[in-house]
């Protein structure tokens, strides 16, 4: 929301200038087309939409059945029972041999089994919705990294319009104290005026010239600006004032009646998903205290190195060779259910939803904030779009009295009755007055950008877009 604070409570700096050409002008809808595709913050919240999805695909993925696979071979003393393990998901073997040796012999294991979390008495659901919740706080981050982003566009574009047209301005300028200069010259040469209006049009002619210049260098950081937001910082920049933007009013709104359209406000959108995640995270953290009903099962088989039945003296025969000992002797099966239950978790659990479920009203709170803000700033916007509307009314009046006012002063300086002094004057009241009336229309574009950004429809301000 600080883009939209700054459009139009910034004074307007008659910026612009320096423009590198390019074959075709661009408008301020293809501004915003490529801005929306070029611009690296953008391509950046398409990016976490798409990792969010993911991430629900992972979360159901975790409660398929899972099926582990582990084979073992070791080499070790025997006095062990048959096909022993370490580690893994090996199924142990339980009992005890009435002969220990420690003369070594290899054992093998392999085993398959698979755990299936088939009841989870809603965590897989609630999980499913905190990941769901996830995305469309992602989507919603977009679109209001989206929507401001476009509001910035348009501005720097405004902005950098109304520069192109001060550095026109001021070339006009000077070229009409160019003319005057020109012309007092050739009177001061032949001594039909006297030598001070020759140095004062040649003051004249290098303030103008100063002048031009200025504009120009603002010009310039308006282009970098432009170009910044449009992800292209390098790219020469020819702009088109296709929309008119100097010569007709757009069409205003009437003052919004009502601020219930502000829940549809991009922004408002974004702080809504966040409490959405935030209340759907504290809802999955609650089922974690919740029992697991698994169905599972394995098969395994072993090998050992010690032969089976025992000597007559209650020896047994040990092969410590690997062929004797790694080949599977004996296989098992099992299946069956399992509930899992950490009853700890009932303590964690609770002081995890509390912490999460206060963060859901802080989050509340910001909503409330944001909302308050933006019905502020869009009553603000209006009164705003009245005032410049009536500063585009006055400004032609301004301008035409001002030309009115050259000529005469102009015509007067001719005939000899007045002196430089009115005529400068004059010069200088019409460029003010031009410069004006380019900023009252460019300002009217601008606080109507502002009333749409404010309204959370851009579509305010781009409908009016050839």
């Amino acid at each position: 929301m600080h883009a939209f604070r700054s459009l139009l409570w910034v004074a307007l700096g008659l910026p612009l200038a320096g423009w590198g050409q390019s074959p075709t002008p661009l408008t301020l809808s293809q501004a915003l087309a490529t801005a929306r595709t070029s611009y690296p913050a953008l391509r950046a919240r398409q990016a976490g939409i798409a990792a969010a999805a993911a991430d629900v695909r992972t979360v159901r993925s975790n409660y398929l059945p899972q099926l582990t696979a582990q084979a073992q071979a070791l080499d070790g003393t025997s006095n062990q029972v048959r096909g022993a393990s370490l580690g893994g998901v090996g199924i142990s073997e339980s009992g005890v041999r009435d002969y220990t040796s420690s003369q070594a012999s290899w054992t093998s294991q392999g085993t398959l089994f698979i755990d299936w979390p088939a009841v989870t008495f809603g965590r897989f659901r609630a999980d499913v919705q905190r990941a769901q919740a996830g995305v469309s706080q992602a989507q919603a981050d977009y679109e209001q990294e989206l929507f401001t982003h476009q509001v910035q566009v348009a501005d720097a574009y405004l902005l950098a319009l109304s520069a192109q047209k001060a550095v026109a301005l001021q070339e006009a300028n000077l070229h009409r104290t160019q003319a005057l200069r020109r012309v007092i010259r050739a009177g001061t040469l032949s001594g039909i005026r006297a030598g001070i209006d020759s140095s004062t049009a040649n003051a004249e002619t290098s303030r103008a010239q100063l002048q031009l210049l200025v504009s120009e260098q603002q010009a310039e950081q308006q282009r970098v600006r432009l170009a910044g937001l449009l992800g292209t910082p390098t790219q020469a920049l020819n702009l088109s004032d296709s929309a008119r933007f100097f010569t007709h009013l757009p069409e205003l709104p009437a003052a919004a009646a009502d601020t219930a359209n502000l829940l549809h406000h991009p922004t408002l959108q974004a702080y809504q998903q966040r409490v959405a995640a935030s209340n759907a995270l504290a809802n999955s953290l609650s089922f974690n205290n919740l029992p697991t009903l698994s169905v599972v099962g394995g098969t395994w088989g072993r090998g050992s190195g010690a032969a089976t039945p025992a000597n007559a003296d209650g020896t047994y025969n040990i092969d410590s060779s690997p062929g004797a000992g790694l080949p599977f002797k004996v296989y098992n099966y099992a299946v069956g259910a399992a509930l899992t239950w950490h009853v700890t978790e009932l303590i964690h659990t609770r002081r995890a939803v509390v912490a999460q479920l206060a963060r859901s009203t802080q989050a509340r709170a910001d909503f409330d904030q944001q909302a308050l803000q933006l019905r502020t700033e869009q009553h603000n916007a209006q009164l705003q779009l009245e005032l410049v509307r009536q500063s585009a009314r006055e400004a032609p009046v301004q301008l035409d009295a001002a030309r009115r006012a050259y000529v005469q002063a102009q015509a007067r300086y001719n005939a000899g009755l007045d002196n430089l002094v009115v005529l400068t004057q004059a010069t200088l009241v019409l460029n003010r007055a031009e410069t004006d009336q380019a900023i009252a229309l460019n300002n009217v574009w601008r606080a109507l950008l502002l009333r749409a950004a404010t309204s959370g429809d851009l579509g305010i301000f781009t409908s009016q877009l050839p």
